[in-house]
């Protein structure tokens, strides 16, 4: 990485638990304080937040005016990446972060606005109800970042996130950054006339290096059953990833009545519910916090050892971010997958496509076993039995 940056940030680097700058951190420093537009892809865990906040910190000054927005797509990010941002921030030079989610209460979210903050972490739908309302003035908004940039480009969502980047003016430097490629980022960046500098991190680098990938094959109506036994793993603490909020609401059922510690988050949940209950899955009171894909995007949950696929990923890039929630910043995690026949091809399908491979197991003595080690010990058992 340039001197410059370590000069500039290694005190804060140090302060905040960072050994050496990632990849991505080298990579995109440069690019960014020249004012370059971007689109960086690199893994989830690798420190994308903090890659892109040091070079805009740079250029943001003490004056009462927007000049920093961040758009992420789930209120989680949001209050993770201000919270990111607010790490690096020199308390001598007055710059403030302020951070607006849908379902807050928009009357102080207003008051707040009055402060006239220097960065605004936002989702898009409040966001853009208060650019309409010109409760949000973005001409002097220097940069815009879109962070799960392949979330905000989606179908449902590039309509509003397109609406919020036409009110900046049209010099603002753009920055996409992303754990996966969006599906057409050539589209975004041809709207605004821009050449963005593109640079990926493979999911080979140390990030993602131990994590292993592990499946269990199992039928549909055993999953339940099985999820409650392999509670009795040593350390198992689990994401556990459902295909939707029913599916959350059948497993979370069964899961209490047998005496199993689990919640779940869901985009029902108001802010305070949700915040709590990540608390206690963070301070150890959960062993599960059941998930949908939108609801986990931007989760920090660190030292999280293992997920669960209850439900197999619809693609391997939802694999991708799914896998991320672990082994982050290179340290040790799993992914556990549950599939039958059918989805046992299409997760080989995805790790063949991530370059990754998985290994079955089997829940025996209170472990994840391969099938070999659990027939093995079976045999052994028995013998025993019958030699008493």
């Amino acid at each position: 990485m340039e001197e410059n940056l370590m000069e500039r940030w290694q005190k804060a680097f140090t302060a905040n638990g960072f050994d050496e700058p990632t990849e991505i951190q080298t990579a995109l420093y440069g690019v960014l304080k020249a004012g370059s537009d971007a689109l960086a892809i690199s893994p989830t865990g690798t420190g994308k937040t903090v890659a892109y906040t040091l070079p805009i910190l740079e250029k943001i000054e003490a004056k009462p005016e927007l000049q920093w927005l961040v758009l992420a797509p789930s209120h989680e990010l949001v209050m993770q990446i201000a919270d990111a941002i607010r790490l690096f921030l020199d308390a001598d030079k007055k710059i403030s972060v302020m951070p607006i989610i849908g379902g807050a209460n928009i009357k102080r979210q207003l008051e707040r606005l009055k402060k006239k903050p220097q960065i605004i972490v936002a989702s898009p739908g409040r966001l853009l109800e208060l650019i309409e309302r010109k409760k949000v003035k973005m001409h002097s908004v220097q940069v815009v970042t879109l962070d799960e940039a392949d979330q905000l480009l989606t179908k449902e969502n590039s309509r509003m996130t397109m609406d919020i980047v036409r009110h900046a003016k049209r010099d603002v430097q753009l920055v996409l950054a992303s754990a996966t490629r969006p599906l057409d980022p050539d589209c975004f960046f041809r709207q605004f006339e821009r050449d963005p500098v593109e640079m990926e991190v493979k999911p080979t680098s140390r990030a993602t290096e131990n994590v292993t990938h592990l499946y269990m094959e199992v039928e549909n109506r055993e999953k339940a059953s099985l999820i409650r036994r392999i509670a009795q793993v040593e350390g198992m603490q689990a994401l556990v990833f459902v295909r939707d909020k029913p599916r959350m609401d059948i497993l979370l059922e069964k899961l209490q009545f047998d005496g199993v510690s689990a919640a779940g988050i869901h985009g029902d949940l108001r802010k305070e519910t949700r915040q709590k209950v990540l608390r206690e899955f963070k301070a150890g009171k959960l062993q599960y916090l059941v998930v949908t894909d939108i609801a986990a995007r931007g989760l920090d949950i660190p030292d999280l050892p293992y997920v669960i696929q209850y439900d197999l990923a619809e693609s391997a890039r939802e694999y991708t971010h799914r896998a991320g929630r672990t082994g982050r910043m290179g340290k040790a995690g799993t992914v556990l997958s549950f599939v039958n026949q059918r989805e046992l091809r299409s997760l080989k399908q995805y790790l063949k496509e991530l370059g990754k491979s998985a290994l079955a197991v089997r829940f025996f003595g209170g472990k994840l076993v391969s099938p070999e080690d659990a027939k093995e010990n079976k045999v052994t058992k028995n013998t025993k039995k019958r030699n008493r």
